[in-house]
């Protein structure tokens, strides 16, 4: 895409925007990234618990996807080893983006002190306030990563037969 067309794209508006395309690209991103994530532990949570819908999971917002994915993982009993710790990392680093996806997409833009347009996210009830900063998206984009790491290896460990699903129970093998 060159600058031409990027200009195209943000005419269609008459909001005001970053000049920062890579601000507005990581954004997308995070956001886009995001609902890869989510989708792909509602494909893992379906996985380890017959008994859900995928498509009623990615139906739910964050926080209803993290709660049948937590409920599957507790399935897997914790002496079974690395598919329960793994499955719980997961979790709980997504809650983590759950939240700070929350805190950007819950933004107002304002023009911060350098003059930029920027995402801010006021004073709420938790006593948040904070710009949307390229490093916080850029921390932000990094972590997808990690949880995306934690599911392919659930995955892995499914497909490879180190754990029994059935309808209502994992079972690991060994």
């Amino acid at each position: 895409m060159n600058l031409k067309e990027l200009n195209q794209i943000k005419g269609q508006t008459r909001l005001a925007l970053p000049d920062d395309d890579l601000y507005l690209y990581r954004l997308g991103i995070a956001v886009y990234g995001f609902g890869s994530i989510a989708s792909f532990m509602t494909e893992i949570a379906s996985l380890l618990d017959k008994t859900l819908n995928r498509t009623s999971l990615q139906g739910m917002m964050g926080g209803g996807i993290l709660d049948n994915f937590r409920a599957s993982v507790k399935k897997v009993k914790p002496s079974s080893g690395i598919v329960y710790r793994t499955g719980m990392d997961a979790a709980n680093l997504f809650e983590t983006l759950n939240t700070q996806r929350s805190d950007f997409a819950h933004a107002y833009p304002i023009t911060n002190k350098e003059g930029d347009q920027i995402l801010h996210r006021r004073v709420d009830e938790k006593g948040k306030y904070f710009e949307v900063t390229n490093e916080f998206l850029d921390s932000f984009i990094s972590r997808l990563h990690e949880v995306s790491s934690k599911l392919y290896e659930i995955r892995a460990l499914v497909a490879a037969g180190e754990l029994t699903v059935k309808p209502s129970i994992c079972i690991a093998r060994g």
